[in-house]
C-alpha cells in the first residue's frame, strides 16, 4: 500500500514538473516573439527622437536647423523604414517643409522640398486622418506652390473639421480663407466666419495681424460680419486704426 502511494505521488510530482516546464518554455517563447515584433519599433523610435527633439525646438525658437536638415531627414527616414508609422511620416513632412522654406535652401530644391513635404504630410494623413495641423499644412504647401484653389480649400477644411477650435491654427487658417475667398462655396464662407468669429475672442493680436496684412479695408471681413455682428466689424476698425 505504501508503495503504492509513493509511486502515485511520484508521478503526479514528475507531471507536475513537467506542466511548469511547459508553461516555462511557453512563456519564453511568447517572450522572444514579443521581443522580436517590438524590436523594429523601438529602433523606430529610437531613430525618430532627435527628429522629434528638432521640430519640437523649431516651434519654440522659430529657428530653422538648417545644418542638421539632411541628418534628420535621413533619421525620420530610416524610422519609417524600421516602422511605417503616421507620425513619423508626418515628421518628414515637417522636415522637407521646412527645407523648403529654409532661406538656405538654393533655390531650384525648394519646390522639390515643398512636394515631398506634400507627399509624406498626405500619407500620413491617409493613415491617420485626426490630425488639423497636418491637413492645414497640406493646404499652406499648396498654397506656397500656386497650385489649384479647390486643391487649397479642401484641406483647409478638413483641418476645421478634425478640429474646429484648435487655438493655435486659428489666425493661420483665418489668413488662409482671406486670401481664397472668391474660390469658396457657402460651406466655406459660413466655415471661415466662424473661424474669423473665434480667433477674435482667442488670438486677437494675431489676428489683427493678419488682418493688417490680408484684409486691411476690411472689405472681405465686413463681407462676412456685416448680416452677423457688425459690433464685433467697428471693433476691429478701432484696433485696425492702432496699427496705421
Amino acid at each position: 500500500m505504501a508503495i503504492q502511494v509513493t509511486t502515485t505521488t511520484t508521478a503526479v510530482m514528475g507531471n507536475t514538473i513537467r506542466a511548469r516546464f511547459f508553461l516555462l518554455a511557453a512563456t519564453g517563447l511568447v517572450a522572444i516573439a514579443v521581443l522580436v515584433l517590438a524590436w523594429p519599433r523601438f529602433q523606430a523610435g529610437f531613430r525618430y527622437l532627435p527628429v522629434d527633439i528638432a521640430i519640437k525646438r523649431y516651434y519654440r525658437d522659430q529657428l530653422i536647423p538648417t545644418d542638421r536638415l539632411p541628418v534628420l531627414i535621413d533619421f525620420a527616414q530610416q524610422a519609417i523604414d524600421r516602422n511605417d508609422h503616421y507620425r513619423y511620416h508626418d515628421g518628414l513632412g515637417q522636415l522637407h517643409y521646412l527645407r523648403g522654406m529654409d532661406p538656405y535652401t538654393p533655390a531650384l530644391e525648394r519646390r522639390p522640398a515643398y512636394r515631398l513635404a506634400e507627399s509624406e504630410t498626405i500619407t500620413s494623413l491617409q493613415q491617420s486622418p485626426a490630425q488639423p495641423a497636418g491637413w492645414l499644412r497640406l493646404a499652406t504647401v499648396r498654397w506656397v506652390l500656386h497650385d489649384e484653389p479647390e486643391t487649397i480649400i479642401q484641406p483647409w477644411k478638413m483641418s476645421i473639421f478634425t478640429s474646429r477650435t484648435n487655438a493655435s491654427l486659428l489666425a493661420q487658417r483665418v489668413e488662409m480663407g482671406l486670401a481664397h475667398r472668391q474660390y469658396m462655396d457657402d460651406e466655406a464662407v459660413a466655415m471661415l466666419r466662424d473661424q474669423l468669429l473665434l480667433a477674435w475672442r482667442a488670438q486677437q493680436g494675431s489676428l489683427v495681424r493678419v488682418l493688417a496684412r490680408r484684409d486691411r479695408d476690411l472689405a472681405v471681413t465686413g463681407e462676412l460680419l456685416t448680416g452677423t455682428d457688425p459690433a464685433l466689424l467697428v471693433e476691429m476698425e478701432v484696433w485696425l486704426e492702432t496699427l496705421r
